[in-house]
């Protein structure tokens, strides 16, 4: 059983650590593209820490243990991914356990439907919550269907992010 998830607003003191979990193998796997150096770290995720891009970071604490990062943001901040993926009115989601040892123990799940209620409480302007990891990625798609999203399909996106390579699953939430 999954203890008390708890969500942290990522830190520039949590980008090491964030570092090693983007360079994990079972990560690398999803979150495609350039080796996660020092300076990419801070390029992707330093916006977010000082306010400047809209995405909110937040790193997974389970029972007081770091365990992984998940952000959020609104898919209209993000108008060409916003078209490709056609849900109106949403939020989406990214997500990721870092830590080895803690995968298929339920914490994703149990993280991700923990975070719906942060979301919507962050948006009150959206209707839906939607992730979008690779079809192949069974993981993940097992923990978003758990913690109550729904599929809406399966197609490639087209997108230049080379993590979005492939047939993507669309799944939403519903406010």
């Amino acid at each position: 059983m999954v203890g008390s998830v708890r969500f942290d607003p990522l830190s520039r003191r949590d980008f090491g650590l964030l570092r090693s979990w983007l360079s994990a193998p079972h990560v690398r796997e999803w979150w495609r593209g350039a080796e996660p150096t020092a300076d990419l770290v801070e390029q992707e995720y330093g916006p977010s820490v000082d306010g400047v891009d809209p995405a909110r970071c937040f790193v997974i604490n389970v029972a007081g243990e770091r365990v992984g990062m998940v952000q959020c943001y609104r898919m209209a901040d993000e108008p060409e991914w916003d078209a490709l993926v056609g849900i109106p009115a949403a939020a989406g989601v990214d997500y990721l356990i870092g830590m080895p040892g803690r995968c298929g123990l339920g914490i994703g799940s149990s993280a991700i439907g923990a975070f719906t209620g942060l979301v919507f409480g962050l948006y009150d302007d959206v209707e839906a919550i939607v992730a979008v990891p690779q079809a192949d990625n069974q993981a993940s798609r097992r923990a978003l269907e758990r913690a109550g999203f729904e599929l809406v399909e399966e197609r490639d996106l087209e997108s230049d992010d080379p993590s979005d390579s492939g047939v993507s699953a669309i799944y939403e939430f519903r406010r």
